[in-house]
């Protein structure tokens, strides 16, 4: 059973399915979003949680993907409707465990669901799972199975801390980049002069070593390419640029 059908069901749906999972209905709150999901899995659609009660009572497991911020509503809502052994799973890094009731598991795959980022596998993606017992835990790992997910079993804890690091290097990372970019565009530069650079950072990702691979002027303590820098920028991006360059240099040089 599924409650949402955003661009992470869209993906994940169709993966269940192709590994043998049973999809009974798909919920969503508009016939926009939840028809074609339905539709393209073979099973019932509706955009009203009443008319989906069957399908809950009969559910062994029921994901809750919707926005952080309605998991715990939805999931209230439809406490009565479910067998006191099924399953419920969100598929959010941040929303705490308790955010569902009854048996209960999170299987986050830490992996951007973005049509820009339609060309990253999710086949092997790590996936971060936490569950409140063991037969919740099983669930997970055979939800999580099914892209052959790369799992690391965490606790509330280390998940939220999982979540804080891929803000950082996803959200965070993207920021910098596209400020970068920004640069370059005002100076009738190409904003793909930097895809080298790009593809070299990613490898600190890929191998876990990106300490290692610092460079540049805050770390070798150039403060007059750091000043020169500082010049070509408006000044709320100079106030970013010089915290990181402080961060950068006290990690290096304690």
């Amino acid at each position: 059973m599924l409650i949402g059908a955003g661009q992470v069901s869209r993906e994940l749906a169709p993966v269940w399915k192709h590994a043998g999972h049973d999809i009974l209905q798909v919920v969503s709150r508009t016939e926009a979003s939840a028809r074609p999901l339905g539709e393209a899995l073979g099973c019932p659609w509706t955009t009203k949680l009443t008319e989906a009660a069957g399908a809950l009572a009969d559910a062994q497991v029921v994901v809750v993907a919707v926005t952080d911020g309605l998991i715990a509503e939805v999931a209230e809502g439809i406490s009565a409707m479910v067998s006191p052994t099924c399953v419920m799973v969100h598929l959010s890094g941040a929303t705490p465990l308790d955010a569902l009731p009854g048996p209960r598991a999170v299987v986050w795959p830490v992996r951007s669901f973005n049509p820009k980022a339609g060309n990253v596998p999710l086949e092997g993606t790590p996936t971060v799972i936490e569950a409140s017992d063991a037969s919740a835990l099983r669930v997970a790992q055979t939800l999580a199975q099914a892209w052959q997910g790369d799992v690391a079993e965490a606790s509330g804890t280390q998940r939220a801390a999982a979540h804080l690091a891929a803000v950082m290097a996803d959200n965070y990372a993207n920021h910098m980049l596209a400020e970068a970019q920004e640069v370059l565009d005002q100076r009738n530069l190409p904003k793909t002069l930097l895809r080298n650079l790009v593809l070299g950072l990613t490898q600190g990702g890929l191998n876990g070593d990106a300490r290692e691979r610092q460079t540049g002027p805050a770390k070798r303590g150039d403060e007059a390419t750091l000043e020169r820098h500082r010049a070509l920028l408006p000044q709320d991006m100079q106030d970013v640029y010089d915290a990181l360059a402080a961060h950068i240099a006290k990690r290096h040089h304690p």
